[in-house]
């Protein structure tokens, strides 16, 4: 049997141990031999299950190198090439998700001697204590499916997005705030109206330049929304100076945070007392990163979706998805998803054309197959562009007993003002009746 060396000085964490050991397979687990080969999944999860409680116990009695020994002998068998494991059983996920945790928490306690994770992995400092611990906890288990699959989309953009954060000189790592606010998703829209890549509420979005119209929302363009990230987080960071007080308020707002800091008189964002969303955002965001560097030391795949490969062509205006996907050769959905910043289905109509994205290389096909169409078929039809301008873009709502302008405002993320607006009804009475019809837009 091999004797493992583990060095105490310098950098080496449990967890790249755990790969190390990985990769020796069984012999050097210290297992029983099994007669015919490998042994069962039941009886190596049953093995690896022994070690993990026997690490956990010694980690409670303060036994941490003893922990470690232990935890690497699970490891041996829950990350080793020559097992047989169903990575999808319940079972496996357990442990592994136990055992992932725990090799956060020794490679703390054995090999980090500052409060602040090694700084070459990251372009900044990277904090870790108990309340990035527990969000990290969370990503293991109840959420591992959820975010197992915001690692897998963050594949389509995180070249591009890396790029733009380097590019304007902020730490690159500041990207893994998409994943925390949307998974990486362009369409996701929050309860409280908030869309895109990088999460922007509509006077947000207009503060930093991006459109929002019947036509186009900008805030769902990762292009655009990304850039005006880096603005705003700019912004934020020359406003505090410090990068945890710049999250917070990227989450809160600067004015939130800086009633807490005058208040509370500490500008340590670990100290202060904020809105519960908040004091949670910024855990989340670190456990996020920690995790997403290193996917595969927490039991994640590395696989990636691919990235968007595409080209501009200047576009008619009024083009619907489904004639330029036909003269591309492709379905609807990669126009679509290619140009998500659009949400009708359709270039914006008008007399300037627009620059669409295609798929790489369709270009001339596009150009020449348009060329060809019949003229009616080129342009949507004006009573088809004025059914898709106004689908989606109101509600009817009906009032219900208690209502009140007030309550239906809060609950559809709006104002009185703008219901009276959209409603002239409204505007000279006092009160609503059950059963009253009332228009609340989503735009405005």
């Amino acid at each position: 049997m091999r004797h493992i060396s583990k060095p105490r000085g310098g950098r080496q964490s449990a967890a790249a141990w755990l790969l190390v050991a990985a990769s020796w397979g069984f012999a050097s687990a210290g297992l029983p031999a099994f007669a015919g080969g490998t042994p069962p999944q039941e009886d190596l999860l049953t093995a690896a299950h022994a070690h993990l409680e026997t690490a956990l116990a010694k980690y409670d009695e303060g036994d941490f190198p003893g922990a470690e020994d232990e935890a690497l002998a699970a490891g041996r068998i829950v990350y080793s090439e020559g097992a047989t494991l169903n990575a999808k059983s319940r079972h496996f996920a357990e442990i592994s998700s136990q055992l992932a945790l725990l090799t956060v928490r020794l490679n703390r306690l054995l090999y980090e001697v500052s409060p602040e994770l090694e700084p070459e992995r990251f372009t900044l400092p990277v904090p870790y204590n108990a309340r990035i611990e527990r969000e990290i906890d969370r990503y293991l288990t109840t959420s591992r499916e959820e975010f197992a699959r915001w690692l897998r989309r963050s594949g389509r953009y995180l070249p591009t997005l890396r790029k733009y954060f380097r590019q304007e000189g902020l730490p690159e790592d500041l990207v893994y705030i998409a994943l925390v606010e949307s998974g990486f998703n362009p369409r996701n829209r929050s309860s409280k109206q908030a869309v895109g890549l990088f999460q922007f509420i509509q006077s947000t979005g207009e503060m930093v330049g991006l459109k929002n119209d019947y036509w186009i929302d900008e805030r769902r363009d990762p292009d655009k929304a990304t850039l005006a990230a880096i603005d705003h987080l700019k912004a934020l960071y020359h406003e505090f100076g410090d990068w945890d007080l710049a999250l917070a308020a990227y989450n809160a707002g600067s004015g939130r945070v800086w009633q807490a800091i005058r208040g509370q008189g500490t500008r340590d964002f670990w100290q202060l007392a904020l809105p519960p969303e908040t004091e949670t955002y910024v855990p989340k965001f670190y456990a996020a990163l920690v995790i997403s560097r290193e996917p595969e030391l927490y039991g994640f795949s590395p696989v990636r979706e691919t990235g968007l490969e595409y080209e501009e062509v200047e576009v008619p205006g009024g083009v619907d998805f489904k004639v330029i996907a036909d003269c591309c050769g492709v379905t609807p959905t990669v126009i679509s998803d290619l140009n998500t910043e659009l949400t009708k289905g359709c270039t914006p109509p008008g007399d300037q054309p627009y620059p669409l994205r295609l798929p790489e290389g369709s270009a001339a096909t596009f150009r020449d197959a348009y060329a060809a169409l019949p003229e009616n078929r080129k342009v949507l039809s004006d009573e088809e562009l004025s059914r898709r301008k106004f689908k989606g873009v109101y509600v009817v709502y009906q009032v219900r007993p208690g209502d009140s302008l007030y309550t239906i405002a809060r609950k559809h993320h709006t104002t009185i003002a703008k219901i009276q607006k959209w409603n002239p009804a409204t505007r000279d009475k006092k009160y609503i009746y059950p059963r009253q019809k009332l228009r609340i837009y989503r735009v405005q």
